[in-house]
């Protein structure tokens, strides 16, 4: 968690949900993981859960994003300098398990956007990791009235072919 009131809100959340062990880093999520394993890889989970900042305009202060050090883009692309979503949610398909899960609240614009954002989009729809997208309406999260979503993540997904999209 970037913020530091955020990240104390979370500890004190983790305490009262009787789960005091609980792991809350502060920092720089994109330039800094501070989830690594011993050989300075980003640790793998079997699940994530995620609300990063919408549309982060300063995603990669700190962060070559064409040489990342972790790979998170590769295969991917680069998500827009101003619009920092798909940063975050090839973090956390970066940080999963081959069969890990996630699921990560962003901006509804997620869905539509064009340039980079479309070939991201496209890219982990094709390889199947996109599993389920709930739409969510107006005014449900503190501080922001645009609309937002879950996008569900099983890193584990076969490619989408035609006919399996549309038995789903």
């Amino acid at each position: 968690e970037k913020e530091e009131v955020t990240s104390g809100l979370a500890r004190m959340n983790m305490i009262l949900h009787h789960n005091p062990g609980a792991v809350i880093e502060q920092g720089n999520t994109l330039a800094d993981p501070k989830f690594l394993t011993d050989a300075q890889q980003l640790k793998t989970f079997d699940y994530v859960v995620a609300n990063p900042p919408f549309s982060d305009k300063r995603w990669s202060n700190g962060l070559h994003p064409e040489d990342d050090s972790f790979g998170r883009f590769e295969g991917f692309g680069v998500p827009p300098s101003k619009q920092g979503d798909y940063a975050y949610l090839l973090h956390i398909v970066g940080s999963l398990k081959p069969t890990g899960r996630a699921a990560c609240i962003l901006p509804h614009g997620v869905l539509f956007r064009g340039g980079n954002e479309a070939a991201i989009r496209r890219s982990l729809v094709r390889r199947g990791m996109v599993h389920a997208l709930i739409g969510l309406p107006i005014n449900l999260f503190y501080g922001t009235g645009i609309p937002a979503c879950i996008v569900v993540v099983d890193k584990a997904g076969r490619p989408l072919t035609q006919g399996r999209a549309l038995q789903r």
